[in-house]
């Protein structure tokens, strides 16, 4: 193995600091998987990155999303995004990369796309000309955990047009990556088919969640948001009936269980 080919120190610590920032966000899905996208665009030099939570049972399985995140996309190219796969026949089923994805028999296939999928055929391709192309993205690292009862999560990592493919070295440190952030999948990180998910909740209380576990009274968190008091106690008690809790106590225990367990 070349030299150049070997992880480096630093790379390493980077990539373990973003997954224990990660942990620290675990109890909400959508934050810590947005954090974790936007630490690999720095990681490893990338434009966006986009992915999220689905069910799908490889090889046969539809994919069904649970939960869509992106870092890196403006708000009109992600528009553009998810029109794109809403109106095309198939929508995420016709996604060519993961056409090629779903048949890699590797538990967490994590691979270029040129592992994937020829030059020839993905430029030949109508995602790439309709999407790819007018968005200036092309070359890319598809990942894929595979996790219990059907559960995945998702992610392409893309550079711009015109800039290099990806390094062994850069593949290997995304792999570690992902093997480091899946271990916490789970016991620490929740998904959002988890019962307990804040995903279902409304921003405005998923927001009085953030205060509370910033140590905010239902006092500071009115003047924070600009809300009465009133409208602040029943976004709290909101939040004791969605997470089945009696008290403040008993809420923030429930919702940091898995940093804790995180050690």
């Amino acid at each position: 193995m070349a030299d150049s080919n070997l992880l480096r120190l630093g790379e390493v610590r980077a990539a373990l600091r973003v997954v224990g920032e990660c942990r620290d966000l675990g109890y909400d899905p959508a934050l810590w998987l947005r954090h974790a996208f936007e630490g690999l665009c720095g990681l490893i030099a990338v434009r966006v990155v986009m992915g999220g939570e689905a069910h799908w049972v490889r090889p046969d399985g539809p994919i069904t999303p649970f939960l869509s995140v992106q870092a890196g996309l403006s708000a009109a190219e992600e528009q553009e995004y998810y029109r794109y796969f809403r109106e095309r026949k198939g929508g995420l089923q016709a996604d060519v990369i993961a056409g090629q994805l779903k048949l890699v028999p590797s538990r967490n296939p994590i691979l270029t796309r040129r592992q994937l999928l020829p030059d020839q055929t993905w430029y030949r391709s109508p995602q790439f000309e309709e999407y790819h192309r007018p968005t200036g993205i092309d070359h890319c690292i598809a990942t894929l955990l595979d996790l219990p009862g059907g559960q995945a999560v998702l992610s392409g990592l893309h550079r711009a047009a015109g800039e290099r493919d990806f390094s062994s070295r850069e593949l290997r440190l995304v792999r570690l990556f992902y093997a480091e952030l899946g271990r916490l999948i789970g016991p620490v990180l929740v998904l959002a088919s988890d019962p307990y998910s804040p995903t279902q909740l409304t921003a405005r209380v998923r927001e009085t969640l953030q205060c509370l576990l910033d140590g905010d009274s239902e006092k500071q968190v009115a003047a924070r948001m600009a809300l009465s008091r009133v409208t602040v106690h029943q976004y709290v008690t909101a939040l004791y009936r969605h997470y089945q809790v009696g008290s403040r106590a008993e809420l923030l225990a429930r919702v940091l269980r898995r940093k804790n367990l995180g050690g």
